[in-house]
Order: C-alpha cells, then sequence, then structure tokens
C-alpha cells in the first residue's frame, strides 16, 4: 500500500481524472433527478375505489415509494375485511389493540405482503388477550421491512403500475466516467519527474481528493445498481391520479381523525385514507412505524400535496455564523501555521535538536513531519468554508411561516453510522426542522438548538441562514417567545 501511493501524481492524467470524477457525480446527480418521479396531479372524477390494495396505493402516492402508512394500511384493511378486529384502547393513554378474527369474507384472497402482515401479528398472539398495537411496531430499516416493501413493489409490477426506477440508459454515462477516471488515476501516479513527498503535498492531495470521489462515485452507482427503487409507468401515473382524485373526496368526507378502531367491516375507505397519509386517527392508534423521513404530505396551500425533504450534512451546518467566521479564521490560521511548521520538520528546518538528538530515528521524524503536513490541510479546508459560510450568512436571513412537516434527529437521518453521529453529538441537543410556507415541493431542513427547538405539527414563524441553516428564532403562532 506504501508502494502504492509513494509515486509522485501529476501530469494530464490527473486531470483527466480529476474531470472525469466531476463529470461522473454531476452526471450521476442528473440522473437521479431524472429518475425522481414527477408530481402527478389528481384527475377525473373520483369515482368508485379501484382493485389496487392499500400497500400498492400508498406505493403509488408517495414518489412510488412504500412508507410506514402502507404497513398501517394494510393492517386496518385486514380488519375492514374481517381477518382482524381492531379494538379501542383500554386507557386514555393506551394505543389500539389488535386481534384475529374469523369474519373474513367467503374467497377472500391475501397477496403476499397482506399474508406477511397477517402472519406477523399472528406470531405474536399467543394469549386470549387481543395485542397492543406497539408491541407490533416494526423496524423500519430490518429485514421484515425490507421483505414487505420488496412485496408491494412485486405486486404492483405485476399489475403493469411500476418498473424498474434505474436503467443502463441512465447509469451508462456515469459508469464510464468512473471507469476511465480510475484508469486515468492509475496511470496519474508517476508522471515521470522525482519529487520528495513534502514538496508535492498540493498535487498529492488533490489526487487522493479524486481518488475519493472516484470511490464514492463507484459507491453511489453500485447502491443504485443493486436497489430495488422503482418509478411509475404510464399505466401507475393514470392510476395515482385517479386515487388522489379519491383522497380528496376522502378529505371532504372527514376521514382524517377518524379513529381505526371505529372502522365497519366491509367499509375499506379508512384503509385506504391511511395508505395515502390522511387517517391521523390511525396513525396515533397504530403506531406501527416510523413516519418516512424524506416524504410528508402537507396540507399548507389549501390542498394536500407531497413534499420532500432534504437534511444537509455539510461541514458546521446548524452552527452560529458569528462563531463559524471567528473559528474558520483562527482554524486557517493554524492550519497554516501548522503547515509551514511541520513542513520545515519534514525537510530538517526545524526542530534540528529533535533530529541530533535521534540521528537513528532521523527518517521516522521526517515521515511524522510529512504526515501532520497533509493532516493541516483539513482545518485549512474547513477554516476557509466556515469564514465564507459565515460571512455570507452574517447578516442574511430568511423568514418563513408555515407548518413543522418533520421535526428529525441527526442521527435518525445521517448517512453516516449512527454510533458515531451519537458519539460526535454527545450530550449536545440539536434537530433538523424542516417548515413548509407552501412556496416549494421540495424543502431543506434547519438545524436548530434546545432554544429554538420546534415540534412537528405546530405553526411556526423561523428565522434562519440560508447557508449554514442556522435558526436564529422560532416562535409558535399565537405564542410570543422572550427574548
Amino acid at each position: 500500500m506504501t508502494d502504492f501511493f509513494a509515486a509522485t501524481p501529476g501530469g494530464a492524467m490527473l486531470g483527466i481524472a480529476v474531470f472525469l470524477a466531476v463529470v461522473g457525480h454531476a452526471g450521476l446527480s442528473f440522473a437521479e433527478r431524472k429518475a425522481t418521479p414527477d408530481r402527478i396531479e389528481s384527475v377525473g372524477a373520483s369515482g368508485a375505489l379501484r382493485k389496487e390494495s392499500p400497500a400498492v396505493v400508498n406505493l403509488l402516492a408517495n414518489d412510488a415509494t412504500v412508507t410506514a402508512a402502507g404497513m398501517r394500511a394494510t393492517v386496518v384493511d385486514l380488519a375492514s375485511r374481517g381477518w382482524l378486529r381492531i379494538l379501542p384502547p383500554l386507557t386514555d393513554d393506551e394505543t389500539s389493540r389488535v386481534r384475529p378474527a374469523s369474519e373474513a369474507y367467503d374467497g377472500d384472497a391475501l397477496l403476499p405482503h397482506e399474508r406477511l402482515v397477517l402472519q406477523h401479528i399472528l406470531a405474536r398472539f399467543t394469549t386470549d388477550q387481543a395485542i397492543p398495537a406497539r408491541h407490533l411496531a416494526i423496524d423500519i430499516r430490518g429485514s421484515w421491512w425490507r421483505r414487505f416493501r420488496n412485496l408491494v413493489h412485486a405486486e404492483a409490477k405485476r399489475a403493469g403500475l411500476v418498473k424498474r426506477r434505474w436503467t443502463p440508459v441512465l447509469l451508462g454515462g456515469p459508469v464510464l466516467a468512473a471507469l476511465f477516471g480510475l484508469f486515468a488515476w492509475n496511470a496519474s501516479r508517476d508522471d515521470g519527474t522525482p519529487v520528495a513527498v513534502v514538496d508535492s503535498v498540493e498535487r498529492r492531495i488533490v489526487a487522493i481528493a479524486a481518488l475519493v470521489a472516484l470511490i464514492l462515485l463507484v459507491v453511489r452507482l453500485v447502491r443504485h445498481i443493486i436497489s430495488n427503487d422503482v418509478t411509475h409507468t404510464e399505466a401507475g401515473v393514470n392510476a395515482t391520479g385517479r386515487w388522489l382524485a379519491v383522497r380528496q373526496r376522502l378529505v371532504a368526507a372527514g376521514f382524517a381523525p377518524m379513529a381505526a378502531s371505529a372502522l365497519e367491516v366491509g367499509d375499506r375507505r379508512l384503509a385506504y385514507a391511511s395508505a395515502m397519509s390522511l387517517a391521523d386517527g390511525a396513525r396515533i392508534e397504530l403506531p406501527l412505524a416510523r413516519e418516512d423521513h424524506y416524504r410528508a404530505w402537507s396540507a399548507v396551500g389549501g390542498a394536500g400535496r407531497l413534499v420532500r425533504v432534504r437534511y444537509p450534512w455539510r461541514p458546521i451546518y446548524g452552527i452560529n455564523p458569528v462563531f463559524a467566521l471567528i473559528g474558520g479564521l483562527v482554524a486557517v490560521f493554524v492550519g497554516l501555521r501548522a503547515r509551514r511548521f511541520f513542513s520545515d520538520v519534514a525537510r530538517g528546518d526545524s526542530w534540528e535538536s529533535l533530529y541530533e538528538r535521534f540521528e537513528d530515528q532521523d527518517w521516522l521524524i521526517s515521515h511524522i513531519g510529512t504526515g501532520l503536513t497533509f493532516v493541516a490541510v483539513i482545518p485549512l479546508l474547513v477554516g476557509a468554508w466556515a469564514a465564507f459560510a459565515g460571512a455570507a450568512d452574517m447578516f442574511n436571513t430568511v423568514e418563513r411561516t408555515g407548518v413543522v412537516i418533520r421535526a428529525r434527529r441527526p442521527a435518525e437521518v445521517t448517512p453516516l453510522p449512527r454510533s458515531w453521529v451519537k458519539r460526535f453529538e454527545g450530550d449536545r441537543y440539536s434537530l433538523y426542522v424542516a417548515l413548509d410556507d407552501g412556496s416549494s415541493d421540495t424543502i431543506t431542513a434547519w438545524r436548530a438548538s434546545e432554544r429554538t427547538a420546534m415540534p412537528q405539527g405546530v405553526d411556526a414563524v423561523v428565522r434562519a441562514t440560508p447557508i449554514l441553516g442556522y435558526v436564529r428564532r422560532a416562535s409558535p403562532i399565537g405564542h410570543v417567545l422572550a427574548e
């Protein structure tokens, strides 16, 4: 491994590798936007309920993605068809109770994903007592959930409503960019000019950054290739439009607050209302799985619409601009001084006494100095970004008035291992807050502290910075918070 990175990188091939890495990531980002399902509007009269199962409707209505409401809707649908009974809570703070029943329609057959949910409930029914719904909670990241999602996908594919999202046409360009970029990077490892490591730090950092970018590009491509993501077919778009018309009819009929324990056998409307994230009463009584972090239905603007939520993970996101500016300038100064000092140590121009004291280990001292020269670049780059972002956000504020549609802890939405984020966060309280004011269907969440955090579902006025996402002030509508 040491020999692999020993050669001095450079030349035209390194420039080609950097160019292909940039082109590959840009092309894949374009492909991701291209593959994202289009917004579908309700079409025609609502009419009667269609033949699709509630879980398939949940898939169609939520950007071709199965959410927690899909499982909840399946449980409600099984109860409406007589396979289960949903009983009201025994106490005010208790969730609904579920138990098997024997009132199913004659000749009613279960689809594979419906059978999976029923078997999950039967496996936990070990006494004559109904099961509290909280005991049926499913880990949305677990293997059970993946199996349920794949079965719903398979059912929708059999009906011709969805198709595989990622095709060779979409991924072909980024794949070629990644392959040729890796070949170009390997060819650039030695440009034929012998240069000491400490004298080629910049070139080596560029080469390492290019390699990391190419590896990340390969990881992104592999994740898409092996994923089971789907998108609507033309028939699926038409079906979704009609189901959204049904959703409007269910809103007018008052299904939003209806409790799951209040449904009547034979009436499947509450199941479809739950599938389209409409039945808040069923969501409260049946907390079977966590809501989707990245998609939410919002009524801001007068009509229900699906909103996508993004949680940025930029460096120092959520930091006060003043602290970012001051800390960034300090980090740049420390990084420059440290880089110059350790570079001199690696060349032997500094700490001569250390070399004289350990003459036999002068090579080790030089290597350590060279390594620390590379490390000193990290605070230099992060500090430069922090200073720029802090200066840009110092007197720049965005104010929104709307509804908090998602409130998530960083460990819940991190792309990194949760254990790393929890250890990094420590005891510091931080919360991503996504506020919908009806101006956009894609919302970037801001990062609030304990002082400015807001609960999900509250109407609020929030003032935040656009780049760092720092919440300066947040107040629920109808309340005045003291300074």
